[in-house]
């Protein structure tokens, strides 16, 4: 079927509606993942244990990454929005199935290699950790708990198979909504341990059984959250099977880009190895660190991935289509909707951290010591709110655009500047303060990282393609009311004068003067844009489709029939 071509107001409505409604959902898988982080806290404590469970957990994570697994909606997008555009159910059956048979396959042996190191893995995170009666119990109760942990892997790439097939096909929300089911029963699992064995346990009483429900309960979490994605395919209409994809000529076309995006994969992967083990330099610092993580991916999460998922499909389809102006016009947009949540959000992180601190560690989390490195680690994480998102932005430009090769450089240069930050760290400090030394260097190598991708999308458009020159106003406004508002917080902290109270009060009075200041600044540079978008979405209602930019062959549109925002999920 062939449609005309959309037009500006409404291509620029549906991806407003588009990230609204995955940004929307997200808000609440992220809000569960928050608590998760927080309740792993209190129920474990600033405790080697704790850092135990939150390296293990996050080690089957790690490893998709590894395998080029958290770029697979990148690699599979591009692939199945024509024949999603053109209606042919049965071809995007195919691709898709053929690319999930490949997926079970490969990370079923990789879980399998896993299992099989687990010795050498358990060995690597006790690295950090110098008494070595405490070694030795770590890596006694590291061992069963990564084999408990593994087969995570396979589910990883399940869910996020049938994540990319919804994108492909304009849905947005219910792919954001699916952590939440995982968020909720490692929850439970964590009630269930505190209830029965207590908190706060020591690594040397440290049981099977212990374990046991702990890993356990974090692996099933991920593999209903891949029966989730899996329905939420189904209810399209779409019989998402494995295949033999390995023998599928549009499979192996797939494969041959991953290969130059693995590295961009692995860089990501060691980078956050590195961190966390970093953290384990002293008890509860992986505790602390996943926290300010979980901060950070917050934003992140609702400024920048919306964002770039749903202008996938779009830059996609223009690239393809040879449109030049389209594609300008979209990576243009996306980065301006993103830095408009991600400038105040990090600004925020920055100013808060030290209050924010004392709030979010809670439980057995909640000593001088423990708050002390929840707040450092805030501080420091705060420039890598601003970093990370725009460079997931141009991410999914540059993967439009069929260009591995810049977000691989960009990485190289984000691990190089954080394992430079590191040993720095190691050199001159000990202690808590180290891991805001790891906060900081993470913040640096991702800002520079994303302004050196962000400047190879412009050099290969032949044009400047970021906004974030026209936000100067806003970070200025920002920056005006934070800073000053950020000393007086930290001076009534550290006198101990009714701090909570009033840091709460500052901090709501903070963001409610940071957004109207940034409103007006917008308006000062013509961004009216962004305000007409708003209100274009109001105006059409929940019932605007998806449409797409040109396509090739025919100028063939995505439109179907409903959006997520009609669809409970």
């Amino acid at each position: 079927m062939t449609t005309a071509r959309p037009s500006d107001e409404t291509s620029r409505s549906s991806l407003v509606g588009d990230s609204a409604a995955s940004a929307a959902w997200t808000l609440v898988s992220r809000a569960t993942g928050f608590g998760r982080v927080i309740l792993i806290g209190a129920v474990l404590g600033p405790t080697y244990f704790g850092n135990l469970f939150q390296l293990a957990n996050q080690l089957p994570w790690i490893v998709f990454e590894l395998a080029v697994g958290s770029l697979l909606y990148a690699l599979l997008v591009p692939a199945l929005v024509s024949s999603v555009a053109s209606g042919d159910r049965a071809e995007t059956e195919r691709i898709a199935g053929g690319f999930l048979g490949l997926v079970i396959a490969g990370f079923t042996a990789l879980t399998v290699v896993v299992m099989a190191a687990s010795v050498l893995i358990a060995e690597l995170f006790a690295l950090p950790v110098t008494d070595p009666a405490v070694r030795d119990d770590f890596v006694r109760a590291a061992i069963p708990l990564v084999v408990l942990t593994g087969p995570q892997l396979v589910g990883y790439g399940i869910a996020m198979t049938g994540q990319a097939v919804q994108q492909a096909m304009g849905r947005f929300a219910l792919p954001a909504a699916a952590g939440i089911a995982e968020n909720l029963i490692v929850i439970g699992g964590l009630a269930v341990f505190a209830l029965q064995y207590g908190t706060g346990l020591a690594l040397a009483d440290v049981g099977t059984e212990h374990l046991i429900l702990l890993g356990g309960s974090a692996t099933l979490g991920v593999f209903v959250h891949a029966a989730v994605q899996l329905w939420g395919v189904r209810r399209l209409g779409v019989s998402l099977r494995p295949r033999a994809g390995w023998t599928d000529p549009d499979i192996t076309a797939i494969l041959k880009k991953a290969v130059p995006s693995s590295g961009t994969a692995v860089l990501n992967s060691i980078r956050l190895l590195l961190l966390l083990v970093a953290a384990n330099v002293v008890p509860g610092g992986v505790v602390a660190f996943q926290l300010a993580l979980n901060v950070l991916n917050l934003p992140v999460a609702l400024g920048a991935k919306p964002v770039a998922y749903a202008s996938l499909p779009r830059l996609s389809l223009a690239h393809q289509g040879k449109d030049r102006a389209s594609f300008i016009g979209a990576y243009r947009q996306g980065v301006t909707l993103a830095a408009a949540i991600l400038l105040p959000a990090g600004a925020a992180a920055i100013a808060f951290g030290w209050s924010a601190g004392r709030v979010l560690a809670i439980g057995q989390m909640a000593t001088p010591e423990g708050q002390r490195m929840v707040g450092l680690c805030l501080i420091g994480i705060g420039g890598s709110v601003i970093g990370e998102g725009l460079f997931q932005v141009a991410t999914s430009g540059a993967y439009a655009m069929d260009d591995p090769v810049g977000p691989f450089r960009a990485l190289v240069i984000r691990l190089g500047l954080t394992v430079l930050g590191l040993g720095i760290g190691f050199q001159i400090f000990d202690g808590p303060i180290l891991l805001l030394t790891f906060a900081l260097s993470m913040s640096v190598a991702d800002l520079v990282g994303a302004v050196v991708l962000n400047r190879r999308i412009g050099r290969l458009l032949q044009v400047a393609v970021s906004s974030l020159a026209r936000l100067r106003v806003v970070t200025l406004s920002m920056l005006a009311v934070f800073v000053p508002v950020g000393l007086v917080v930290a001076v009534v902290e550290w006198s101990g004068y009714a701090p909570e109270r009033v840091t709460t009060t500052l901090g709501a009075t903070t963001i409610a003067a940071s957004a109207a200041l940034g409103l007006f600044g917008l308006l000062v540079w013509r961004f009216d844009e962004q305000i007409g978008l708003i209100v274009t979405e109001y105006r059409h209602g929940p019932a605007v489709a998806v449409p797409a930019v040109a396509a090739p062959a025919g100028d063939v549109s995505i439109t179907p029939e409903r959006t997520d925002r009609q669809v409970a999920p």
